[in-house]
């Protein structure tokens, strides 16, 4: 993968988690932090947090 390529995915995955975390934010209001949806929103922002700590971690390799 190129630098550009690894740039582009680290700032798309940048975007991802901002959306998901405000997604999420909005789920708590409304379904309160125990409703599924809301535990499901949290589920995805951790997978997207490790792909990008991964990404990292295989760059520094």
């Amino acid at each position: 993968m190129t630098e550009q390529n690894r740039k582009y995915v680290t700032k798309e995955i940048g975007k991802l988690l901002s959306e998901i975390w405000r997604i999420k934010g909005l789920a708590e209001q409304e379904y309160g932090p125990i409703h599924p949806i809301t535990k499901k929103l949290a589920g995805m922002h951790m997978d997207a947090q490790e792909l990008l700590q991964e990404k990292s971690g295989a760059r520094n390799r």
